[in-house]
């Protein structure tokens, strides 16, 4: 079995054309890196002016990550082996040709539990997912291959509010 992994990124103010989460396989070696599922949590408590976000999932070839507040990914097993040349993290300098695999709404307004909006609806599993390969044997996970392959949760546009996001990924040889 493959070595898997979940990176979480807590609470990251949205911005317009910003890297909200990415996982960059910077490995010549082999290594293959399989996304798994990515899922969001609308994360802001206090009270906002809520707008609505445009946002991606976004493939970046020839991809850089810099300038980015890094994430520490937490491995399912604690005797995987480490992740060498594979970085995740968000905000700092895109760069890289992307190509658009999915694309949706969300609502940066704080959830509230007297209500039932979207904002609300947003805050729960399984409806917060916007990508999964588990439910599916016949859909391949997406997959980074050699250097310089990144999958990216991009806001395109809106600027309130926080958001958690998750990618579950799996390490493993070509």
């Amino acid at each position: 079995m493959a070595n898997t992994w979940t990176a979480y990124y807590l609470g990251v103010a949205f911005a317009a054309t910003k890297n909200m989460a990415a996982v960059l396989n910077g490995n010549a070696g082999g290594r293959v890196i399989r996304i798994k599922r990515v899922g969001l949590i609308n994360a802001q408590t206090a009270a906002v002016s809520g707008v609505v976000c445009s946002t991606e999932l976004r493939r970046y070839t020839g991809a850089t990550l810099s300038g980015n507040t890094a994430v520490t990914p937490v491995a399912h097993d604690t005797n995987n082996s480490a992740l060498a040349t594979i970085t995740t993290g968000h905000a700092g300098t895109i760069v890289g040709t992307p190509s658009t695999l999915r694309r949706w709404i969300w609502s940066s307004d704080e959830a509230k539990v007297t209500t039932a909006q979207n904002n609300e609806w947003e805050t729960l599993v399984p409806l917060n997912i916007v990508y999964d390969s588990y439910g599916d044997t016949t859909v391949q996970p997406l997959a980074l291959r050699g250097t310089a392959e990144e999958i990216m949760v991009y806001n395109v546009s809106g600027a309130a509010g926080l958001l958690d996001t998750w990618i579950e990924f799996l390490d493993e040889a070509s």
